[in-house]
């Protein structure tokens, strides 16, 4: 995000809890930063003194004090002092432990010292230990889900000779990488690995071989400019055999979920007590001087899934509904050959709305509400969309027919909106998607279920699901994560505004003038 993340500023949390949350077991709730000193708790305790100063701040005056770029926020001048000496406060804080980061880990502790050892996590509001495992054995493995910059303190268990507080303690802080192991050793030693230790160990044995052939011929005298060819040709046959070895291995891990997915897909649409995946990360969006809390289900390099409280009003909606009324048709889908075709795996009712941009300086709803979806894309990942040759505004409509009924449910079957194969993308096609929820009355069933990705998003009013598939640096497309279904209505109604975005368009190159294969229809057949 281009703006800062102001979420702890402002929803009931302390400043105080921006900075060290207040105890609480690592396996659950929001993130924590790592361990604390005493003086550090004075700092941030001191924070909480000028607490009553935030509720004169809002999101939007802080985010000025640190030169944020939203669009049209204003600072007042009487409420800047406070609002500054608070910021310079929590950073202070933050500088001093590490930002307070909400990305879950999951962390194995190895018991290989020959003796019992205990696990405390160290609170980083107070400093003090939290005992996780008062007696993790020699040979046994223990394992939490914790949160990225939590310290642990691993010692001996206490005897009649010795206590917790004369025994050594060794200390580990979650990183930012997966996979993470804590290996006890002998003598309380600590061997920690994680992904980026073991890609750094598997780089050294690779490479091993190549050197000291290397080294051999040169001791030998050979001529070091052959010498240099060679080892450069034994690193890159290496290279090639890893990744090789690595691509064999991700297809078949991919076959693996594909097939898993699938089979969970009806019982997954079958839950309709099922909540929405619980957040990987908490940030916040601010647009207009109105923050947004945006929950962070689903986060990698060519594909994210966001769910966005607050996203769009009943006006917005009631402006798409209406002007969709006339237009109202059956669903149809992409037919393989650069057209369309009505199927039985989409069943729901559809109309594609202009939006009025010449009405945007007037405050239309439509177009407001859209200029908004393409800043949080801008924002969110980075691709610099304009709304030149973009698509209309889609409405999409569900109703429930019961559950005792004959009649297929309305729902649309697992699909993605652009290409998800994993290939460069293809200019004037769709890089992202953003489904807003503008009637639910009633209800059941009709989840956003992204099965690939582990990711179910319940349908909540107001709020919106954005997903994006292509890596903005790469130009890849993701490789099926946002894949995504529109479960069954049982009852009620589902009624969603969606709006696919793309790059490669232009008001010369409209998204009309490319057919379903995102050809260009005037090269169709050369």
């Amino acid at each position: 995000m281009k703006n800062l993340d102001l979420g702890v500023f402002g929803n009931g949390i302390s400043p105080i809890e921006s900075c060290g949350w207040s105890p609480s077991h690592p396996q659950g709730g929001s993130s924590r930063t790592g361990h604390f000193p005493t003086s550090l708790v004075r700092i941030c305790r001191s924070v909480t003194s000028v607490q009553t100063e935030l509720r004169g701040c809002n999101s939007t005056t802080l985010g000025h004090i640190v030169k944020q770029t939203n669009r049209t926020s204003t600072m007042k001048k009487t409420k800047a002092v406070p609002c500054f000496a608070f910021l310079l406060a929590v950073f202070a804080c933050l500088a001093a432990t590490g930002r307070a980061s909400r990305r879950a880990r999951h962390i194995e502790f190895v018991n290989r010292s020959g003796k019992h050892v205990v696990v405390d996590w160290i609170d980083p509001t107070t400093g003090a230990a939290v005992t996780m495992y008062s007696d993790l054995m020699d040979g046994q493995v223990s394992s939490l889900d914790t949160f990225v910059n939590h310290t642990f303190a691993i010692h001996e268990m206490s005897n009649e000779s010795s206590s917790a507080e004369t025994s050594e303690v060794r200390y580990i802080t979650v990183s930012e990488n997966e996979e993470q192991v804590a290996f006890i050793k002998r003598g309380l030693s600590i061997q920690y690995e994680d992904s980026s230790t073991k890609a750094q160990t598997q780089a050294a044995e690779m490479t091993n071989d190549c050197q000291q052939a290397a080294n051999t011929k040169l001791e030998n005298g050979e001529n070091p400019s052959e010498v240099v060819e060679e080892l450069s040709r034994c690193l890159e046959e290496k290279t090639v055999e890893l990744i090789k070895k690595k691509n064999d291995e991700i297809a078949f891990e991919s076959q693996v979920r594909l097939a898993i997915s699938n089979q969970l897909e009806n019982h997954t649409c079958a839950d309709v007590n099922k909540e929405t995946t619980e957040p990987r990360e908490v940030r916040s969006w601010t647009h207009d001087n109105t923050e947004r809390d945006v929950l962070v289900v689903h986060d990698r390099p060519s594909s994210q899934i966001h769910v966005i409280k607050n996203f769009i009003s009943p006006d917005e909606c009631a402006a798409i509904t209406e002007a969709a009324k006339p237009l109202l048709h059956r669903g149809t889908v992409a037919d393989g050959k650069g057209g369309s075709k009505l199927s039985d795996h989409r069943k729901a009712m559809q109309a594609g709305v202009r939006v009025p941009w010449e009405e945007e300086a007037n405050g239309d709803p439509i177009a407001r509400v859209v200029r908004r979806l393409y800043d949080y894309t801008n924002d969110a990942v980075g691709y610099n969309l304009t709304i030149e040759g973009q698509e209309d505004l889609m409405s999409i409509q569900y109703f429930g027919v019961g559950r005792n009924s004959s009649e297929a449910f309305d729902q649309y079957r697992p699909h993605c909106d652009g290409e998800c194969d994993g290939l460069p993308h293809k200019d004037g096609g769709r890089v992202a998607t953003m489904v807003m929820y503008c009637d639910i009355e009633g209800l059941v069933g009709g989840a956003t279920n992204f099965q690939n990705a582990g990711v179910f998003v319940k349908p909540e009013l107001g709020a919106a699901a954005f997903f994006s598939y292509m890596d903005p640096v790469t130009k890849l497309t993701e490789n099926g994560f946002t894949s995504h279904s529109g479960c069954p209505v049982v009852e009620g109604t589902k009624k969603i505004a969606v709006h696919w975005m793309r790059i490669g368009v232009d008001e010369a190159n409209p998204w009309s003038s490319f057919n379903t294969l995102t050809v260009k229809k005037e090269e169709e057949g050369n």
